[in-house]
Formats: C-alpha cells, sequence, structure tokens
C-alpha cells in the first residue's frame, strides 16, 4: 500500500484534493480539525447510504417483506371493521 507521500507524488486526483485541502486551512475558512471532522461525517453518511443495503441478509430482508405483508392486511382488516 502507497503512503500519502507517495499517492501525493503519483495520483492526480489524490494531488488534487491534497491541495485543495491545503488551501482551505490556507485561506482559513478551515482549521485542519474541522477538514477532519468533515471527512469522518462525510464516510459515515456514505456508509450509512450504501453499506447497510448490501449488509442485510437476504433472509433478513424477506422475514421483513412477509412481517410488512402481515402488518398491511392486519391494518386493512381493521379498517374495514370500522367503516359502517
Amino acid at each position: 500500500m502507497k503512503t500519502p507521500k507517495e499517492k501525493y507524488m503519483n495520483d492526480p486526483e489524490y494531488n488534487h484534493l491534497v491541495n485543495m485541502l491545503e488551501s482551505l486551512i490556507e485561506s482559513a475558512r478551515f482549521t485542519p480539525s474541522e477538514l477532519r471532522e468533515a471527512c469522518v461525517l462525510a464516510s459515515i453518511n456514505y456508509e450509512m447510504r450504501h453499506v447497510r443495503e448490501n449488509t442485510i441478509d437476504p433472509r433478513v430482508m424477506e422475514a421483513f417483506d412477509v412481517l410488512d405483508g402481515f402488518v398491511s392486511r392486519s391494518s386493512r382488516t381493521k379498517r374495514a371493521r370500522r367503516t359502517p
């Protein structure tokens, strides 16, 4: 695995990202701590949106579908009884 310095020297996109972050620090728009926090939050947000879709066992999803169908039928039955 390459070190951050090696990536900076050899990967144009990584280089651009580092340069952009440095410019935000230099212009006093963000502190290094704020940038670290923002990167961690971006990672968490991404994980929350994407990883869960791929890690739930298909059998669990099937069980949720069965439960959803049961609850939906139960709700329709209750509404039908209340309607005169």
